[in-house]
């Protein structure tokens, strides 16, 4: 029987997830294989990028290779059976299992149910603070439009005794500020011009 040994070449052929970032700064590529830790390439167009990576790529699994290391399986080919194996303390174990007794249900059902619920909260966290920061950056805008609205219609005299519209003095209007852990900026525009 013949011993088959699987090239770079070969794992190359599979499904992995490659990604493509653009860089707006320098104009470049960055490309990666998320399966292969570290293994990153650039370029200047993304067909060069993508070539970068597959020559970076076939050489992290060269290397793997020689120091007879494990080359991780597709992202894709990976499937999720149901089953956790979760280890706890002991006194964490007959915690749970008396309040999954006080509910009336298996500890499993328990443990699930429990599971469901954090994701739950935190899908819905994750929900809500997006609309409140949308909400938050609304109100900001609609104070910043107020602010230069009434700005606009004030008169001011100068130290010298000149009377102008401060419109005159303000081509836009920035207003910054945070919503959650994000920061927004508004920039509102004047009517601009010269001093009346």
């Amino acid at each position: 029987m013949k011993n088959f040994t699987k090239r770079a070449e070969d794992y190359l052929k599979d499904a992995y997830s490659r990604i493509l970032v653009p860089d707006k700064e320098s104009g470049t590529y960055t490309a990666e294989i998320l399966e292969f830790h570290g293994c990153i390439a650039q370029g200047d167009t993304p067909s060069e990028a993508y070539q970068n990576l597959e020559e970076a790529a076939r050489g992290w699994i060269e290397a793997a290779l020689d120091l007879n290391q494990n080359i991780p399986a597709p992202a894709q080919a990976i499937s999720y059976g149901g089953k956790v194996l979760i280890r706890m303390p002991k006194s964490l174990h007959r915690h749970v299992s008396l309040v999954a007794e006080r509910e009336g249900v298996s500890l499993n059902q328990f443990v699930v149910s429990t599971i469901a619920e954090k994701v739950g909260a935190y899908s819905f966290a994750e929900r809500l603070t997006k609309r409140l920061d949308q909400h938050i950056v609304n109100i900001a805008t609609h104070v910043a439009n107020t602010v230069v609205a009434n700005i606009n219609t004030v008169t001011i005299s100068s130290v010298v005794g000149l009377n102008a519209s401060v419109s005159n003095f303000i081509n836009a209007r920035e207003v910054t500020g945070y919503a959650g852990d994000k920061q927004y900026c508004i920039l509102t525009q004047g009517s601009g011009g010269g001093i009346n």
